[in-house]
């Protein structure tokens, strides 16, 4: 009897341990759950990890972290932290914010939970990704070598944005002529409301003037440092799976890395089975990546497999056919051949030792271009170097009533640019050309491709004519105005603007009893649609 109640007791001292175990500590199922309104299948792997599949999509990994009846999922690669509820006896889960619903499909024996250091990224992996943007650069690349991609992909994205500060020409307006006057501070004792109301207007007129100029550089993004991209390297080398290394591998290949680039995409491929890498890889595993600097542009046919532009016909003067009908022009910069386009910047190639090309750009990255020997012509005329003049930052009181208007009356050309983007920008299309009329005649490109995007509303045939015209009063050839004429498709512009003028005449038209006026019938006034942007960028 004694070794009965002893027993008994001694069971009860185990279920009531087992009771006050943490939640942490609790039993839990493990194996392959799969989603029951979508492919993806979600893998627990033990008490502290799990892997998300879906399709198409590389494997996500999560560090787990259980209270009670919910789960808490920190994705170590996206930086993004789940909750899930464990129902019936831990057989199903549940995401209450994406109504995600997952069943148990094979139940799997629990790993033994994984050690990681106290104070580690992956002690706390929720908390640490909550504070993944205001983290500084030592401690984002701690976390990395870790094991958190989330964390390294953060330390880029630092990178990036200190090489866009330091490439920015200098702007019209610094951050500290932003800080409010004093002559604006109650507090202060100086305050004086007209004296405040000049200075507000003056900081007004500044950052008016550096927006009109295009003071925040160009729209390609900045190389990173070569110690930054050194750091790039060794850090995807140390990753076992996540798309860190897809990321690093376009800011190595934009920076002319090549081969540290695909040495990324490898890493991507294989340890980070990221779908995106491994496409990208195929089209670079066996192919030479020795770059050397542009000295001639290209001549003849040039293909590609993937990329905007697969087919890069090179002919005479440096025209490419763009394969619409239309002409783009390259040129030679920075040992680089450079095609200019109207998406917001230059397509980028840069010329490998066996005389194939490789695209730089965002819109061709990875795009590896071979020579067609026996297609297109064997020798082409020099390219045309073309006299530009850069837009000038002469009016600082663009923002005053009618200030552009007598900036450009009195013959300064920033004048002229912003007075003719406020008329475009109210869709006031013909009231802008004579503004952008007088930048292209002065040799200003912007001013001359504005005047392009103003035929494509209006379909003026006047416009393209004064562009010829300007063209031909230069007599050398050299004028802005003569390679903008040679690259524009005016047909196709001319039916973007009848298509356009339609779309107006039949948004105009009175309804009457679900029956139409005639096109050609008085509608009362018409207004104009919502303007595209002008084009403001500046050049290096």
């Amino acid at each position: 009897m004694s070794h009965r109640r002893a027993g008994w007791r001694g069971s009860l001292l185990v279920l009531l341990a087992l009771a006050s175990l943490p939640a942490a500590a609790q039993s839990m199922t493990c194996g392959s759950f799969a989603e029951a309104d979508g492919g993806s299948v979600l893998r627990l792997e033990g008490p502290d990890r799990a892997v998300e599949q879906q399709p198409e999509l590389p494997p996500a990994p999560y560090r787990v972290q259980r209270a009670g009846n919910q789960l808490t999922l920190a994705d170590l690669d996206s930086g993004r932290v789940r909750t899930l509820a464990v129902l019936d006896g831990g057989r199903r889960l549940s995401d209450a914010d994406t109504g995600a619903s997952y069943r148990l499909q094979h139940p799997a024996r629990c790993r033994p939970a994984v050690a990681v250091a106290a104070g580690s990224c992956q002690a706390d992996p929720a908390r640490c990704l909550q504070t993944l943007a205001s983290a500084d650069t030592d401690r984002l690349r701690q976390w990395c070598h870790e094991g958190v991609p989330a964390a390294c992909k953060r330390l880029l994205e630092n990178y990036r944005d200190q090489a866009r500060s330091a490439g920015r020409p200098d702007p019209a307006i610094a951050a500290t002529d932003l800080a409010e006057p004093e002559a604006c501070k109650q507090e202060s004792g100086r305050f004086d409301e007209a004296a405040c109301r000049a200075a507000a207007r003056q900081v007004l007129d500044k950052a008016m003037a550096s927006f009109m100029a295009g003071a925040l550089g160009p729209a390609t993004a900045a190389p990173l440092a070569p110690a930054q991209l050194d750091d790039l390297v060794a850090l995807c080398r140390a990753q076992t799976f996540g798309t860190f290394c897809t990321d690093a591998a376009a800011a190595l290949w934009d920076a002319g890395r090549l081969t540290d680039a695909r040495s990324a995409l490898q890493q991507a491929c294989r340890q980070g089975q990221d779908p995106q890498g491994c496409a990208s890889l195929a089209q670079l595993q066996d192919r030479p990546l020795d770059a050397v600097a542009a000295t001639v542009l290209p001549c003849g046919s040039y293909l590609a497999s993937q990329g905007l532009m697969e087919h890069l016909p090179f002919g005479d003067g440096g025209l490419v056919d763009s394969g619409f009908g239309g002409k783009l022009r390259a040129r030679l910069q920075d040992g680089q051949i450079r095609i200019r386009h109207d998406k917001g910047d230059d397509f980028v190639f840069q010329p490998l030792r066996n005389g194939d090309l490789v695209g730089i750009d965002g819109w061709n990255r990875y795009a590896y271009y071979q020579h067609q020997p026996d297609a297109g012509p064997a020798q082409c005329k020099a390219p045309v170097v073309f006299v530009e003049t850069p837009l000038p930052q002469d009016c600082p009181t663009l923002a005053r009533e009618g200030g552009a208007e007598a900036c450009c009356a009195a013959g300064k050309l920033q004048g002229c640019n912003a007075a003719g983007h406020q008329q475009a920008l109210r869709g006031q299309w013909s009231q802008a050309a004579p503004f952008y009329l007088k930048l292209c005649d002065a040799g200003v490109r912007e001013g001359c491709e504005n005047l392009a995007t103003v035929y494509a509303h209006t379909g003026d045939d006047a416009l393209p004519q004064a562009i010829a015209a300007r063209c031909e009063r230069d007599g050398s050839g050299t004028h802005v105005a003569c390679d903008v004429h040679a690259t524009r498709n005016w047909p196709l512009l001319q039916l973007g603007a009848e298509m356009e003028q339609l779309a107006e005449r039949m948004a105009a038209e009175p309804e009457h009893d679900g029956d139409r006026q005639e096109a050609d019938e008085p509608t009362g006034s018409e207004e104009e649609p919502a303007p595209a942007a002008p084009r403001n960028r500046k050049r290096r």
